[in-house]
């Protein structure tokens, strides 16, 4: 038998295995909800946090969520919950000159990241950083535009009060677009968040479990809608992909 020939049944078994290998890991993934408490006021996480947040699958994820929320709502005041290092605040202003925003996370150390980068990137005047929680929003009753959020409903310790403050803050006719992970994802997006986490992303953040713990912490459609049918606010709808979920929409 000739060399390449050898190698035909070789490669079958090695996808075989590697086949079986990835079944038993989607097999014992976490099926009910596992709660993760966000922890990016550690320095050396926050930092980590910030190298993945520019990889440029990320800055795709951001590119598309600033799209479908500046389709929403061009122009006004906006407020990205749980802002992290800022892009997605950063990639909002590129996309609408005419939109102010405030970046507003609980980790003071994450907002020094943000301000710096966005200045860095001569968005400066229209971005704004706050330290707040999304349970008790730093704004007025009704003097937002848009509300914004992306992979941070997960962490939220009462989801259903920062829903019910996204309302309050929001005016009228307000949209809002709050997108996070999935937890029932195909076989094929979870193993790929598994590897992610054991072999991609920074040693600080595989300590913290990351990227898995946030899937393992997410909610399904169902569950998502069930916390939105209990919040005050109105006008909403859930789409999803393979990775992901949304609830956007307008204040009625």
């Amino acid at each position: 038998m000739s060399k390449n020939n050898w190698l035909i049944p070789i490669a079958g078994i090695v996808a075989g295995a590697a086949l079986v290998g990835g079944w038993r890991v989607y097999q014992k993934r976490a099926v009910a909800r596992i709660p993760s408490a966000e922890a990016l006021d550690d320095p050396e996480i926050a930092a980590a946090y910030g190298r993945v947040a520019a990889m440029p699958q990320m800055a795709l994820m951001r590119r598309l969520v600033a799209h479908r929320a500046v389709r929403l709502c061009p122009t006004g005041a906006a407020a990205d919950i749980g802002c992290g290092p800022g892009q997605l605040v950063i990639e909002l202003a590129r996309q609408a000159p005419g939109l102010h925003i405030t970046g507003v996370d609980l980790a003071a150390e994450m907002l020094v990241q943000a301000q710096e980068n966005a200045e860095r990137a001569g968005v400066g005047s229209q971005a704004a950083f706050r330290l707040g929680d999304a349970n008790r929003l730093p704004f007025a009753d009704s003097s937002l535009d848009l509300v914004v959020s992306t992979l941070s409903l997960h962490h939220w310790a009462d989801p259903v009060a920062a829903l019910n403050e996204a309302a309050r803050v929001l005016a009228p006719g307000g949209a809002f677009l709050i997108a996070d992970l999935r937890r029932d994802m195909p076989p094929p997006a979870y193993l790929f968040i598994w590897l992610v986490t054991r072999c991609v992303v920074p040693p600080a953040l595989r300590r913290a479990g990351e990227p898995l713990g946030s899937r393992n912490a997410a909610y399904d459609p169902y569950e998502a809608a069930r916390l939105v049918q209990t919040s005050h606010l109105t006008g909403w709808r859930i789409t999803t992909g393979p990775l992901w979920l949304l609830i956007e929409g307008r204040k009625l």
